[in-house]
């Protein structure tokens, strides 16, 4: 799924491929008119592999370029919580358009963090290589894109920190001997192996993306349920444990007379802070964070300072000068005003869903 994590919230590119689907003449005349006429029988059959594919190279190019703007989560399933984030630092696409081989490869290098209860927190930093088997279904007008991996090389998978002590000491966990490492590399890999599928409804360009295989006729799992003219920036539902953090972004604020509308909703935790703060305090805190054991702690003024509590939904707009911003969600006593106790049972990890609009200033 770093498929997914590659790409969740960088998948916009995929409006080129609706452009390109919508637009005209030579390969661009094959819009949604065209796979009408074609028919779902044709497009969807097997042996149709040269025209599907030639479709889907539509937008590629533009793939590296909207990952990289964006952190993306990590998930074991669709309906899990967020469980880390990947962060690109570097990539590189080709398309392969060969009679006997056509795919999509993926060629990345990045830094993240993932919780598991075996480590605690690890850092990392991983390069590697993916090879996508692109293919698409039609469902009721809709155009579901999928992108299966063929093979997976994550070449250097490397920790930067290993939060629990246990885990540091090399002391085994659970039935196994594996090392933090071991753990770490695992969590990714599984990532990486599930692929991503995007969903194009309609002739009016709206996409959707969902990790793993989703099946024609259904939509990725949302927390919220949104109706707005708003943008929507995020809808996803993560977790945070004890003493943990997560960092959502960046998230680009388009024009000074916009406000970010945070949305919030906590279980597990009586409360949780949140910060907005520039991308590149936020970027040094992330740094930060990935490479050092526990929360980071605060490393100059956030642009804005709210706290969550369990059991009723927060819904905070947020005037920002025009740039680039990234929401930190800390349940730890790093940032904000919130105490959560050093240790409990269970963990009390919170467990967040949020929904980030970007529209005008009410």
């Amino acid at each position: 799924m770093l498929a997914r994590m590659l790409a969740v919230r960088g998948l916009r590119w995929v409006l080129s491929l609706s452009v390109a689907l919508a637009g005209c003449g030579s390969r661009e005349s094959m819009g949604d008119g065209s796979l009408r006429v074609l028919g779902a029988g044709v497009v969807n059959d097997p042996a149709n592999k040269s025209l599907r594919f030639d479709m889907l190279k539509f937008g590629l190019e533009r793939f590296c370029e909207e990952m990289l703007k964006n952190g993306v989560a990590l998930k074991l399933s669709d309906r899990e919580p967020v469980l880390g984030r990947f962060y690109a630092e570097s990539c590189q696409s080709q398309v392969i358009d060969e009679e006997a081989r056509k795919s999509f490869v993926l060629q990345y290098t990045g830094k993240g963090y993932a919780w598991t209860n075996v480590t605690g927190k690890l850092g990392f930093t991983s390069r590697g290589l993916v090879e996508y088997a692109p293919d698409f279904q039609l469902s009721d007008g809709a155009l579901y894109v999928y992108f299966r991996p063929k093979s997976v090389d994550a070449a250097v998978f490397q920790l930067t920190t290993v939060d629990s002590q246990l885990a540091q000491a090399g002391i085994a966990a659970a039935a196994g001997q594996l090392s933090p490492n071991e753990v770490g590399k695992h969590v990714l890999d599984s990532q990486l192996k599930r692929g991503f599928t995007v969903i194009r409804y309609g002739s009016d360009g709206r996409t959707d993306f969902g990790p793993g295989f989703v099946p024609k006729g259904d939509k990725p799992y949302k927390p919220f349920d949104i109706s707005t003219t708003k943008t929507v920036l995020a809808n996803e539902r993560t977790e945070v444990h004890l003493q943990g953090q997560d960092y959502i972004g960046p998230l680009t604020v388009t024009d000074s007379d916009s406000a970010l509308f945070v949305n919030l909703e906590l279980d597990g935790a009586d409360s949780v802070d949140y910060q907005l703060v520039p991308k590149a305090i936020g970027d040094a805190m992330l740094d930060r964070y990935v490479r050092t054991p526990g929360p980071c702690p605060q490393l100059a003024p956030p642009a804005f300072d709210g706290a969550a509590t369990r059991g009723a939904r927060s819904v905070q707009p947020v005037p920002l000068p025009q740039g680039q911003y990234y929401l930190v969600l800390d349940n730890s006593g790093a940032l904000g005003r919130s105490q959560p106790p050093a240790a409990a049972a269970g963990d009390a990890a919170a467990r967040v869903d949020y929904a980030l609009l970007l529209g005008p200033r009410d």
